[in-house]
């Protein structure tokens, strides 16, 4: 039995009948660890008799209802108690107290993250007057807490039309959105910050995609029984993302034996058909002629208790199979995808103090690839294309955690783990790519992939949480640790002579290609990247909650961590440490009764370099070009293609270029002055419940990215700066990518002239000329949400918002950029002229609503809809020569960016067109609809399932072309095909699932 010293965290009041307060939707709290085993939650709260007065050395005993298992907790000197690491379920919970009646109260719900707060006013025995103890009041203003955003359980997803995945889920919750780009995996931005800025986390490991952190890796949605979306004012134990957080906990097994049988089915039959978009020279640009897609899953569960009490066992296969079909312009490429995942958990409670979990899990994924010949005009498929190319992605998942108190006040979880990620294909043909950009595009190549590639991750990760409670103050403290493995080799297709990415253009005036202005000439582009290294992140946090008074409640928290990455001989090209975040809540009790709050917060985020740069940056990457003539050409001017599938060619233009030689010196691809990536965020609110069971909220929300990791080439600054200390420079390639901090100095350390001696240039602030990042997101978030009656329930919200500055961040959406840490942002000074203003994550309004109502005893209606401003939409043209940094004296007047094409903010008149300055995307809506049906058969339950996705089948623009010029035959040249449509809504369809539980 536990005594606890935990101060008061509620207002001292006099009770006169039982009240649980329990934070629902939308209020994460503090004195839960984050990655606690089996997402192990808290329970607190306050017992005093009816008279007001404290009830010290009453016994609480929590009895879970499926595991057998009891937890006791006994009130200190002030009548409060707090009682840790509860396994989520449902609860009855006893008090007693000498000379007063017991108190049971049954059915109690702990849910992962969010405090319950039971607070129970006590009659002595032989009273005349007698406490009903009926119910539970359920209060949703969370007095400890002022984190935002929702939590789902797996209840709510069998009765709503919410897709598997976290980032369906994500979008129920304020301050989310889609970035736009096919290439973004369906990652949402949070809070106006990049889609690859957020984390993911499954049973206390770090589930986020290793490579490019766009979303998860893949889980058995089955085994997940709750997830948290945390979209601001997060506590210090999460650290890594300037954005949100989601963290989901597993399902265990219970003393009842328990099997269970899901099948699901999304008909090829049942989805619409989209109409393909051309390009204005009729050319066809997104093939829908040849669109097809099946989808099946089959999960089947046994749970049990292997020691009644103690040992418990959970364990499921989900296999699914997919089947898609699509078509480009020369090729129609057919895929058969299976994946057999598995998930398994142990748990063992070892005594009331003490427990130990253990979980694996498999995601492994296998496809065969068949690609053909084919003709869209004529909408003919033809013979297949070499051979069947088999392929594989996903890993494996292991950890092993543990939860328990070390004395009555000092608790500790603990969590080791593996997570693994590999990727490997096989090209049914060895053809090379081949695309012709003289007049739209046009792929005149049947090749069925354009590069090949090998890639091995793996994060190993541990992780310490400690909870301390005193007479004033709760204190919480941890460390953890991670590493990541990074292996991977890229190269391009073709043989020999033939491999690498072919391209035909016009040449623009002085083209780097050496051929004539406005004349067409061939490019080949051979790249190959070779990584082994790793990166290696490590923290420690402490948080003190800190209870100043009855009504007051102040939250100060400090995380620090340390990132680095390294080159394949072990150096570290990026090493980042002294990333000091506070974290900051306070929470005022406005009436002084649980009712309202008003409450501020501040934090700071840092966010690690991306395992991505150690293969774009870290990485011994080659590039070269060559630069070709045309020589054997059709009837529509296309170069016609030889027996190795790349194009005809005459004679080279110039000498082969080389853009990088493998050189991965950390002092030549990263500046040694380089300090973390960081964010600010200020929240201002206010909480009100009313009625029974419902909340309404307001609050504000400003962020402000106070520093950037880019890459520069600083290849025209360091020309200049080489000449002038008089260093020839012998490298003999053409781009010098530096990793840096834009606005800031960069120096760099190199042997440039070949002696033998280590060459040291700082290149200033003044010398670079880059501007300063700026990424602003403003915002206004109304949310209304609960029970409005026994049958309906529902959560509600508006967002204002508007996201400004002139980098969206590690990842760029206006060009469908999903190489984090690595776009083209600030690659010169050029890209970024006039490149403030409205950015690609600025939706301006967004109005949600999900929820379900019980029709019958049996129906359940389920919605989910979401209406959102479309981004705004940019002129991207080529750089006019001579003006703002491409004019004479500029560090930048080499101009280089015109070698991008259409990367600049300019209009087709070269006169400046700052971002967002072209209008706004459509509304994009959406409308989700289920119907659940449940019953029972032989006297098991059986749940049937009909959903229907974009209900509406509404096909709004997500994406599009923004390229307003382009070199033509006569120079600069307008683009026909600016605003064709690149993205949109996923097109209507149905799901059926059938789940029958014994």
């Amino acid at each position: 039995m536990k005594s606890n010293n935990k101060n008061r965290l509620l207002p001292a009041r006099s009770l006169t009948s039982l009240a649980i307060a329990t934070a629902l939707t939308g209020a994460l709290v503090w004195q839960m660890p984050a990655h606690a085993a089996d997402g192990n939650s808290v329970v607190r709260g306050h017992i005093e008799n009816v008279t007001g007065s404290e009830l010290v050395g009453a016994t609480l005993t929590f009895s879970h209802k499926s595991k057998g298992l009891k937890y006791t907790v006994v009130t200190n000197g002030e009548g409060d108690y707090i009682l840790r690491n509860l396994p989520v379920g449902i609860y009855d919970v006893s008090i007693v107290k000498d000379g007063y009646e017991q108190v049971i109260q049954q059915d109690v719900s702990v849910t992962v993250g969010q405090a319950v707060v039971l607070d129970v006013a006590m009659q002595q025995q032989g009273s005349m007057e007698r406490i009903a103890v009926t119910g539970a009041a359920i209060r949703r203003v969370d007095m400890a807490s002022s984190t935002a955003g929702i939590t789902i359980t797996d209840n709510d997803l069998r009765l709503m039309p919410v897709s598997t995945g976290f980032e369906n889920m994500a979008l129920m919750a304020p301050g989310t959105a889609l970035p736009g780009g096919d290439n973004f995996k369906n990652t949402s931005s949070f809070g106006g910050s990049s889609a690859a800025e957020n984390s993911y986390y499954f049973n206390g490991l770090n589930v986020t995609s290793i490579r490019t952190g766009l979303g998860a890796i893949r889980l058995p949605w089955e085994a997940v029984a709750q997830t948290q979306i945390k979209t601001g004012g997060v506590s210090p134990e999460f650290g890594g993302a300037l954005g949100g957080i989601i963290n989901a906990v597993s399902k265990s097994g219970d003393n009842d034996f328990d099997f269970g049988i899901e099948t699901r089915w999304d008909p090829k039959s049942l989805r619409e058909q989209q109409d393909s978009v051309y390009q204005v020279n009729g050319t066809i640009d997104t093939n829908e002629q040849q669109s097809y897609y099946d989808f099946k899953e089959f999960q089947i569960w046994a749970s049990g208790a292997l020691i009644e009490d103690k040992v418990f066992g959970y364990a499921l296969f989900a296999p699914r199979r997919e089947q898609q079909e699509w078509a480009e312009q020369t090729t129609k490429t057919s895929r058969d995808r299976d994946e057999d995942r598995w998930f398994a958990k142990l748990d063992w409670f070892i005594n009331e103090d003490h427990s130990i979990g253990f979980s694996a899990m498999n995601n492994k994924r296998t496809w065969t690839q068949k690609t053909f010949d084919y003709e869209w005009e004529s909408n003919v498929v033809g013979t297949q294309k070499g051979v069947d190319a088999p392929g594989e992605d996903g890993g494996k998942v292991l950890s092993l955690n543990y939860s328990g108190y070390i004395t009555d006040t000092f608790s500790m979880t603990a969590v080791v783990g593996r997570v693994t990620e590999n990727v490997e294909n096989v090209v049914a043909s060895t053809d090379p790519s081949v695309y012709d950009y003289q007049d739209g595009t046009v792929i005149l190549s049947a090749h069925t992939a354009s590069s090949v590639k090998e890639q091995k991750f793996v994060r190993d990760q541990a992780r310490l949480d400690f909870s301390w409670d005193l007479d004033d103050h709760s204190l919480q403290f941890g460390v953890d640790y991670t590493n990541v493995s990074v292996k991977f080799h890229e190269g391009q297709n073709g043989i020999g002579e033939a491999e690498g990415w072919w391209s035909i253009k016009n040449a623009g005036a002085n083209d780097i290609s050496g051929a004539v202005e406005g004349s067409p000439y061939i490019e080949r582009r051979v790249r190959t990247r070779d990584v082994d290294s790793d990166v290696k992140s490590k923290a420690v946090y402490i948080n003190d909650s800190w209870q100043v008074n009855d009504q007051l409640v102040l939250n100060l928290g400090l995380r620090y961590s340390e990132f680095e990455n390294t080159v394949t001989d072990g150096r570290s090209f990026a090493k980042l440490d002294e990333q000091f975040a506070p974290r900051l809540q306070a929470i005022y009790d406005l009436h002084g009764d649980g009712s309202a709050k008003v409450f501020a917060t501040y934090g700071r985020y840092f966010q690690p370099v991306s395992a991505n740069m150690n293969i774009t940056q870290g990485s011994a990457s080659v590039e070269w070009f060559e630069y070709f003539a045309l020589d054997e050409v059709d009837g529509a001017g296309h170069p016609v293609l030889l027996a190795d599938g790349s194009p005809s060619r005459g004679d080279m233009l110039r000498d082969k270029r080389w853009r990088q030689r493998g050189i991965t010196e950390p002092g030549l691809i990263a500046s040694s002055s380089l300090k973390p990536m960081y964010s600010d965020e200020f929240t201002l609110g206010y909480e009100q419940e009313f009625g029974d069971g419902m909340k309404a909220g307001i609050r504000g929300i400003y962020r402000n990215l106070g520093r950037s990791l880019e890459d520069t080439d600083v290849a025209p600054v360091l020309a200049k700066k080489l000449a002038e200390l008089g260093i020839v420079d012998n490298v003999g390639q053409s781009s010098y990518y530096v990793l840096n901090n834009p606005g800031e100095d960069i120096l760099m350390s190199y042997d440039f002239n070949g002696d033998g001696e280590i060459d040291n240039v700082t290149l200033t602030s003044e010398e670079l000329a880059l501007p300063k990042p700026k990424r602003r997101y403003l915002a206004v978030e109304l949310t209304l949400e609960g029970n409005l009656n026994d049958d309906l329930r529902f959560n509600s919200s508006y967002t204002w918002s508007k996201s400004y500055g002139n980098t969206e961040g590690l990842v760029k959406t206006d060009n469908n950029q999903a190489d984090p840490g690595w776009t083209t942002s600030y690659d010169y000074a050029d890209l970024m002229d006039h490149s403030y203003g409205s950015l690609p994550n600025d939706h301006r309004h967004s109005i949600k609503f999900s929820g379900s109502y019980r029709l019958t005893d049996d129906l359940t209606l389920g919605l989910v809809a979401r209406t959102t401003s479309g981004r705004p939409k940019s002129y991207f043209s080529v750089h006019p020569a001579g003006v703002d940094s491409c004019a004479a004296g500029s560090p930048w007047e080499d101009c280089v960016s015109v070698y991008y094409d259409h990367a600049s903010h300019y209009d087709e008149n070269g006169n400046p067109a700052p971002r967002g300055s072209a209008g706004n995307l459509p509304w994009v809506t959406n409308i989700d609809m289920s119907i659940a049906y449940q019953t029972e058969i032989y006297g098991n339950d059986l749940t049937l399932k009909g959903t229907v996705y974009n209900l509406l089948d509404s096909d709004s623009a997500t994406n599009i072309n923004e390229e307003r010029t382009y070199y033509g035959d006569n120079g600069v040249a307008l683009n026909p095909n600016y605003g064709l449509v690149t993205e949109r809504q996923e097109e209507r369809f149905v799901s059926f699932v059938a789940r029958l539980t014994f």
